[in-house]
């Protein structure tokens, strides 16, 4: 089963708030270079939905992924609630420009970012991105995706305690991280208590000296 709308017959796609559009199972709903607007309940099941443009999720808006698949040719962006489920997003080529922006705090299971033609994707500064399942980096030969920040700070997508990274042909930016930072060991300090002990033991130790010397 396929659903689908013509891209130019529409300036936008939008499910309004308190609508529920479902994708039927195992069916695909495909946008084309129309972008979506979602301020309702958005159910993918076990089906595929696709845009070649972008995808907005409004604060209103409900996105469940649950095992389907979610391939977007623009930006992604979220204020809203996205349910990943066991689904994969799938960021890459498509209708808009050369570059991707994600923006929100967005939890994968598995997120794929994808371009034959050197795509940058930029990555919120912060930590607002995470994939719980498996991070696919692909670029192709001559033609490496750039993974940039969205601005000077550090970019992180965070791994979960499973999370495995697929990554060919990439760049990725000097302030974009992938993967939590180890956390530093603190320097050991001592009290004042420690600093007394040690003081009588230096104290103690010179005093032999001296009467060594003597």
């Amino acid at each position: 089963l396929g659903l689908g709308i013509a891209g130019q017959a529409y300036a936008q796609f939008t499910i309004p708030a308190g609508a529920t559009f479902d994708v039927p199972a195992g069916g695909t709903f495909d946008a084309g270079c129309t972008p979506i607007q979602l301020e309702g309940s958005l159910n993918v099941n076990s089906g595929q939905l696709a845009t070649n443009s972008n995808l907005n999720i409004a604060g209103t808006g409900v996105l469940n992924g649950l095992t389907g698949s979610i391939a977007v040719g623009g930006n992604l962006s979220s204020s809203g609630t996205f349910n990943a489920g066991t689904s994969t997003v799938t960021l890459t080529d498509g209708c808009v420009g050369n570059v991707t922006q994600l923006s929100g705090n967005l939890v994968f299971q598995n997120l794929v970012l994808s371009s034959s033609t050197g795509r940058s994707f930029v990555i919120p500064t912060g930590t607002q991105i995470t994939v719980l399942g498996t991070l696919t980096l692909q670029g192709t030969p001559g033609q490496s995706i750039q993974l940039v920040s969205s601005g000077g700070g550090t970019a992180v997508i965070n791994l979960g305690p499973a999370a495995t990274v697929n990554r060919t042909f990439t760049t990725v930016a000097g302030n974009v991280q992938i993967g939590a930072t180890p956390s530093a060991h603190a320097i050991p300090t001592l009290s004042t208590y420690g600093l007394w002990l040690l003081s009588i033991v230096i104290g103690s130790i010179a005093l032999r000296f001296h009467r060594h010397q003597r």
